[in-house]
């Protein structure tokens, strides 16, 4: 589609600009969160868990207390923290 104008790059960028205004502001928040050091850092441990178990041949560890804590830190308790403030 083009716009008045007939520009498609102009287009694109009209686009990109709506869906801007569209994002859901949870979204935006959990990606602002994500970014924390206490979030990186579980998102670090997370990693380093995930390496080690993937290198083993035979192993009945898993990463669930890690990935628990990087989803607790980066979606729940830091956006609700930050939308009730």
């Amino acid at each position: 589609m083009l716009t008045e104008s007939g520009d498609p790059k102009e287009e694109e960028e009209e686009e990109g600009e709506l869906l801007f205004l569209h994002q859901d502001p949870l979204t935006t928040v959990r990606e602002q969160c994500q970014q924390l050091e206490r979030c990186v850092k579980a998102r670090e441990r997370l990693e380093l868990c995930d390496e080690h178990v993937s290198s083993q041949s035979h192993t009945e560890e898993d990463c669930t207390e890690e990935l628990f804590d990087f989803c607790m830190q980066g979606t729940i308790v830091c956006p609700t923290n930050s939308l009730t403030a």
